[in-house]
């Protein structure tokens, strides 16, 4: 009880001085190891996690809050085997949980072990009986193993189960859309028809495949119910809009802007609590320039689930953007404390403090990027840009140029930070016309920062 008075009042060391002086001199105590490794994962002591956690483990085998802990520590280190094999044991002290198998069928997905995840789930319609969604996600899982006939079979089983529901031939006509099936879907469609006339979307559909090929933009327009219906696997939506996310990204086409908007918008409204639904969000408005709004998607993403770093890095290279280098400054130090591998994080960290005119513990920083990234161009170019904009507020200017071209140099004129700063050295030796043409080139590579829309527009007004 001392201990956890301590834990409450933020003296967590403390505490586990105290759990440590009982460990050694009382009875072995699964309590104290648990309380143990829970105040070392706290403190990111992996080592001393594990450790206990064993000791928690072999003294109480059996008890179910230690061994959900045991699943997340082993998921969080890429542990997916000795995961299942927690979670298969403690569905078999409660075989009526279905989280246990929803979370198992999670991770043998992420193994693309399909077969044994559709077993699984298979298990849990034995043990709890049948449910619409195990039905759904097999469904999803047979299509993402490309046995589109056996998903639209076992869709079918709920179409004969609730004949009155359109919701599940629209999943099957928009699996067969998905999947290139596009002729097939036209008996699913009058169905709907049949049961409700007046359904806009289904007539669209009809008229669409009555007049050959869809277009991209009216595909988009019949998605929409299969994005607003919160029954739906998200997978399968995610996978409907990735290609026409990733089609924006390299067109930045404002009209499949717009329509993705609007889609994504319905997705956050029928899954907000997932965290793939933010993040493709944050994609799209990310893509459409819409930078801090991408911001409150990501941000909202990673309360969801931070175990994806692509999502800190897109949310990094926003706050960027829009230079909240306070936020960038924090956002860049908690990534490195979950991805301590990751060298980009370090390169944003040290672009925060070089704002804070801390060239010291910026100059640290790059050099850790540097050690860790092992000769990534991308990640080489930027941190002698970073070098390079050190030197420039020293008005050191012949140091600056010369990190600046060789950032040049490795990003193959790519980099659009250092084409800035090369803009910067240009208008610092009274060449203006040089330093325009840097920085429009820089804008042409996808510079977003308002210090840079600044001087291109002062030039002009002048």
């Amino acid at each position: 009880m001392a201990a956890k008075l301590l834990i409450a009042g933020g003296k967590k060391a403390e505490a586990i001085k105290l759990l440590d002086t009982l460990r050694r001199e009382s009875e072995p105590s699964a309590t104290i190891f648990f309380e143990l490794a829970k105040l070392h994962y706290e403190a990111k002591d992996l080592n001393q996690t594990e450790s206990n956690l064993k000791s928690a483990v072999k003294l109480e085998p059996d008890n179910i809050w230690i061994r959900q802990f045991e699943v997340n520590f082993s998921k969080e280190l890429g542990r997916y085997d000795e995961a299942i094999g927690v979670l298969i044991h403690i569905s078999g002290l409660q075989p009526k949980n279905e989280s246990y198998y929803d979370q198992i069928v999670q991770l043998q997905i992420k193994k693309n072990d399909l077969t044994t995840a559709l077993l699984t789930l298979n298990k849990k319609e034995k043990n709890i009986g049948w449910s619409v969604n195990t039905t759904l996600k097999k469904a999803e899982i047979l299509d993402n193993a490309d046995r589109l006939n056996d998903a639209v079979n076992m869709i079918n089983t709920l179409v004969l189960k609730y004949p009155k529901e359109k919701k599940y031939l629209r999943l099957i006509a928009n699996m067969l859309h998905s999947n290139d099936k596009v002729a097939e879907a036209e008996p699913y469609l009058k169905r709907i028809l049949e049961i409700d006339p007046n359904d806009n979307d289904a007539r669209l559909g009809l008229v669409l495949m009555s007049k050959g090929k869809v277009n991209k933009e009216d595909y988009l327009i019949t998605l929409a119910p299969l994005v607003s219906n919160p029954d739906a696997p998200i997978d399968m939506k995610i996978k409907e809009l990735l290609t026409h996310v990733q089609q924006h990204a390299s067109t930045g086409d404002t009209m499949l802007g717009k329509q993705l908007i609007d889609l994504c918008d319905k997705l956050v409204i029928a899954h907000p609590n997932e965290a793939k639904s933010h993040a493709i969000y944050g994609d799209v408005l990310k893509n459409n320039g819409e930078i801090t709004a991408a911001i409150r998607q990501y941000e909202k993403t990673l309360t969801l689930n931070n175990k994806n770093f692509i999502v800190w890095e897109q949310l990094m290279y926003c706050l960027d953007d829009v230079e909240n280098y306070d936020q960038l400054l924090i956002t860049s130090s908690d990534a490195i404390d979950f991805f301590p591998n990751q060298a980009i994080s370090y390169y944003f960290a040290a672009k925060s403090w070089i704002v804070k005119d801390d060239y010291k513990k910026a100059t640290g920083l790059l050099d850790e990027a540097t050690i860790i990234s092992s000769g990534n161009p991308n990640v080489e170019s930027r941190v002698l840009t970073a070098k390079g904009e050190i030197a420039f507020r020293k008005k050191e200017w012949t140091k600056a140029k010369e990190f600046v071209d060789q950032a040049l140099l490795i990003s193959q004129n790519k980099n659009a930070d250092a084409m800035e700063l090369k803009g910067d050295l240009c208008k610092e030796s009274n060449d203006l016309k040089n330093a325009g043409i840097f920085w429009q080139k820089a804008k042409d590579l996808g510079g977003k920062s308002q210090r840079l829309i600044k001087k291109t527009d002062a030039l002009k007004n002048n």
